[in-house]
């Protein structure tokens, strides 16, 4: 671990889960659901959800140390907009690229790109429509935005009260609503009740990682140091998780609590992966791998499209395109523009 305080496995395990993501997104390729690799990848989303509901509250609790005296409204504001200030780069270009891969198969009609429909689903990102057309993995992203939009002033107003009381009753009440009425959270694109499913897989996981931030912060306060037994627990958890998402082991709320755990052990510190992982390349990779996971829809769009061969033969240009265009994405947004707006800095600041 650095001096920064970033945890360089977390890092390293959004390379791998963005890796499952995009080998689960493969299905199509064999018109059938479950004859591919990894076709229980979708539960790889919980991952980040709970690591950007630790982050958030994180986020939180620093806020409230400062005491400042700024408006709340403005707080969340700066806060989201921290938030889509670092995704901006990459999503405009992924967003280029994929409009010409989807543009490029003739499924695009250019006429109709100013259409009510388009604009609608380009303003909430797929939250209240069926996900961008251009590409449906944002639906991720703006599920994100919204719901610590929306958490963030109750969280701050509330403190603690929130960690504690509100959180597992926002996870109770959700758990409960989707039962009751049949909602598939792993559906995240269906509409089974006024908001995609997605929206309410992200209430539920982002309040997890609240919980595992509580977790987190007790492990450490009881200063428990029993490194091989948290790192043995640690390994078979994330182990289990992926095998899970191969061979469908167990359900999705299971799946939830054993990620939870997981991430409190992984931040808290106390295994050997904190050890282990302790170069900056691993954050690096973490930033490619949500490239990976942005690059992959489109690209398979327009294979479906354009090409009809065996699974393994899509599989293989499938990858091979998602990582060259992510690549290209990566020097974009994180070494040419950078620098870029680096020269524009220093010379506005010379004159």
């Amino acid at each position: 671990m650095k001096n920064n305080g970033r945890n360089y496995y977390i890092d390293f395990l959004k390379f791998i889960f963005s890796i499952i993501i995009v080998f689960y997104h493969s299905w199509l390729f064999t018109g059938v659901f479950g004859d591919g690799y990894f076709n229980r990848g979708f539960y790889a989303v919980d991952f980040y959800f709970i690591v950007t509901g630790f982050l958030f509250i994180n986020s939180i609790e620093k806020l409230t140390k400062k005491k400042t005296k700024e408006n709340i409204g403005l707080l969340n504001l700066k806060f989201i907009f921290n938030k889509i200030k670092q995704l901006l780069p990459n999503i405009l270009f992924i967003f280029i690229i994929g409009y010409l891969l989807v543009y490029r198969t003739g499924a695009l009609d250019y006429h109709k790109l100013f259409s009510n429909s388009n604009i609608t689903e380009l303003l909430f990102s797929g939250f209240l429509s069926q996900g961008m057309f251009i590409n449906k993995s944002c639906w991720y992203i703006s599920v994100m935005i919204i719901v610590l939009f929306i958490l963030f002033p109750i969280a701050y107003k509330l403190k603690k009260n929130y960690n504690y009381l509100i959180a597992p009753l926002i996870i109770i009440g959700t758990i409960g609503l989707c039962s009751y009425l049949k909602i598939d959270i792993n559906d995240p694109l269906g509409s089974d009740f006024i908001f995609i499913n997605g929206f309410y897989k992200g209430i539920i996981f982002i309040n997890l990682g609240v919980i595992a931030y509580e977790i987190c912060n007790y492990i450490k306060e009881k200063q428990l140091t029993q490194t091989i037994s948290f790192t043995i627990i640690e390994t078979c958890i994330y182990l289990l998780l992926i095998a899970n998402m191969q061979f469908d082991i167990c359900g999705s709320y299971l799946i939830a609590i054993l990620f939870l755990i997981g991430i409190a052990i992984t931040f808290s510190n106390t295994s050997y992966s904190s050890k282990l992982f302790t170069s900056p390349i691993f954050q690096k990779l973490g930033k490619f791998g949500f490239i990976l996971y942005l690059n992959n829809i489109p690209v398979r769009t327009f294979l479906l499209d354009k090409h009809h061969a065996s699974y393994n033969e899509m599989l293989i240009l499938y990858w091979v395109i998602t990582i060259a265009l992510s690549i290209v994405s990566y020097i974009l947004s994180e070494t040419v523009l950078p620098k870029y707006l680096e020269k524009r800095k220093n010379r506005k600041n010379e004159n």
